[in-house]
């Protein structure tokens, strides 16, 4: 990644938040996979956004994360995490997730220059683009809609 996303980002939220405006309370509890909804995977998508915001928020405050992460933390926290977010009320994680990903992009577009070149150095490119998985799910969710 040569650039942050920011074009990206926005054009991805925008995209979530006009799926979102467009869905009902069953399109929310429609089954992506046998044990994720929509709101399941909107859930999902906004701990992650929240999580890079977070980050990035800390490597602006020089607060730097740890250097490496096993490969299966990922995996884990989303496994941990599922059954809260199941729990979620379908309306609400739908909320959530725009909220989620609205603070995640502020937070990016503030980070300077030496911040961003750490985190890319750092190769975390993933707290920058978040574009990539919120069409992502944006697609899971689009499939199961159909």
């Amino acid at each position: 990644m040569e650039r942050v996303p920011l074009d990206e980002n926005a054009a991805a939220r925008h995209r979530l938040t006009t799926l979102i405006e467009s869905l009902g309370d069953d399109d929310l509890d429609r089954p992506v996979t046998p044990s994720w909804s929509v709101a399941t995977v909107l859930a999902q998508l906004a701990f992650w956004d929240r999580w890079a915001q977070t980050l990035v928020h800390r490597w602006r405050s020089g607060e730097l994360p740890p250097p490496t992460v096993p490969p299966w933390y990922d995996d884990a926290i989303n496994h941990t995490l599922l059954p809260t977010w199941q729990a979620l009320p379908g309306r609400q994680a739908a909320l959530i997730a725009v909220a989620a990903a609205e603070a995640a992009d502020r937070e990016i577009e503030k980070a300077e220059t030496p911040v961003l070149a750490g985190i890319l150095a750092a190769q975390q490119s993933n707290l920058l683009d978040r574009a990539t998985p919120r069409n992502d799910a944006l697609d899971r969710i689009e499939h199961a809609l159909r």
